[in-house]
């Protein structure tokens, strides 16, 4: 029983967004199709998605509204999950039957996994000696081989991030808002209602608009729901060993982009931003002792999540204004539009996955690429970039829309 409800965890918080993200993957340039990008696109994806089902569950059925969005929800990411699947498929039945009749494929099963990892995820392909000698090479395309003192620094950093994921379940402390937020999954879990009772007392009530829009509580009952664990096991133990991961590696992509062709960097750079989430509790307010220490909430993905996927998203931006055009056309398939656009798509996004964290990641979001955004304006001179995050923010304003018109009918 207990293998069947940790193999249903993996199935629901690892390989499902991934294939979700498979089905993002094509709109991303070829540097971008990671294997990490593909998950941190997946659970974007994923989040993006409960929002619509689950506000709609909840502000339109009165009665078994968990039970409908749990139905809606699951049907909406196995249908996205197959479709990642069979897009992808599709790509390397294609790419397979070329190098068959080219006679360039390996017949060694080791090569053809290899191989079929590297068509699907082209981003991580790796420059080998000859492709760094070749004149007719632009290694800005691949990935630095690192040397042995950064293989070094990777294996400290992950030995720090094992350590803090120990700590963060071993050692996780009691806070005051258990009582109310992990309570609400709790009560979605077991009488499949949404926000309509009242945490400290059981009783009825209605919506409580300023927590009920912020709907990060249901989708932790969501897995708990689908997996058979209760729903304060998933938020205590179960929410830290894969959020905490992933903030990291959303931080590891903005790191790609600032240390440039100074791969040995990264890891360290990575080892001062975990030693700095470790030690960021200088008080009960820092980001850092929301990731480590309230992982469950959705104000503490707002820090930590929600943030520096805008961060990441425009390092990517001003990234691309300074490659040369030549680069540029070969990373996005010859200049396609989707793909020259895809930072705005993903921006629309986290506008839309900010909204389920906590109605203050529409705020704190929507400021920050307002900034961000005018600065780019200014870098670029472009004036496009308007109507681009006036589309990108639209999330934000029906979801505005949506809490003032329930807050006040």
């Amino acid at each position: 029983m207990i293998l069947i409800k940790v193999l249903l965890l993996v199935f629901w918080l690892l390989i499902i967004p991934l294939c979700m993200g498979l089905f993002v993957q094509s709109i991303l340039p070829t540097t971008k199709k990671t294997l990490g990008i593909t998950f941190i696109c997946g659970y974007l994806l994923s989040f993006a998605s409960f929002e619509i089902v689950a506000i709609g569950s909840m502000l339109k059925i009165k009665y078994g509204a968990f039970i409908v969005c749990c139905s809606i929800f699951s049907a909406v990411q196995m249908i996205i999950a197959i479709l990642g699947i069979g897009i992808t498929a599709a790509k390397l039945r294609k790419s397979f039957t070329e190098a068959r009749e080219e006679g360039t494929i390996s017949t060694g099963a080791f090569e053809k996994v290899k191989a079929a990892f590297l068509l699907t995820f082209p981003g991580n392909k790796k420059a080998e000696p000859e492709a760094l000698m070749s004149p007719r090479t632009d290694v800005r395309l691949l990935k630095l081989q690192y040397s042995k003192e950064g293989i070094v620094f990777w294996a400290i950093f992950v030995l720090i991030v094992v350590f803090q994921l120990v700590m963060a379940i071993a050692m996780a402390p009691f806070d005051g808002d258990d009582a109310y937020y992990v309570v609400e999954s709790l009560l979605a879990q077991q009488a499949d209602v949404m926000n309509t009772i009242l945490p400290y007392t059981g009783s009825s009530t209605s919506l409580d608009i300023r927590h009920a829009m912020a709907v990060f509580t249901m989708w932790i009952a969501f897995i708990a729901k689908m997996s058979g664990v209760h729903a304060t096991i998933v938020a205590h133990s179960v929410m830290p060993l894969v959020l905490i991961p992933l903030v990291y590696m959303i931080y590891l992509e903005c790191g790609r982009i600032l240390v440039g062709s100074k791969r040995d960097a990264l890891p360290v750079f990575m080892i001062f931003i975990a030693l700095f989430q470790m030690f960021g509790n200088t008080s009960i307010y820092t980001a850092e002792t929301f990731l480590m220490m309230r992982t469950w909430q959705g104000k503490a993905m707002v820090a930590n999540m929600m943030l520096p996927l805008v961060l990441w998203l425009f390092l990517w931006r001003f990234d691309d204004c300074r490659k040369p055009g030549y680069l540029w056309k070969e990373e996005t398939g010859g200049g396609k539009t989707i793909i020259r656009n895809s930072t705005w798509v993903l921006l629309f996004l986290v506008n839309m996955a900010a909204g389920i964290m906590s109605s203050m990641g529409i705020i704190f979001c929507g400021a920050l690429i307002g900034l961000l955004s005018f600065i780019l304006l200014i870098y670029t001179r472009n004036f496009k970039i308007i109507i681009k995050v006036i589309l990108a923010m639209i999330p934000s304003a029906v979801y505005l829309l949506i809490y003032l018109a329930v807050w006040m009918p």
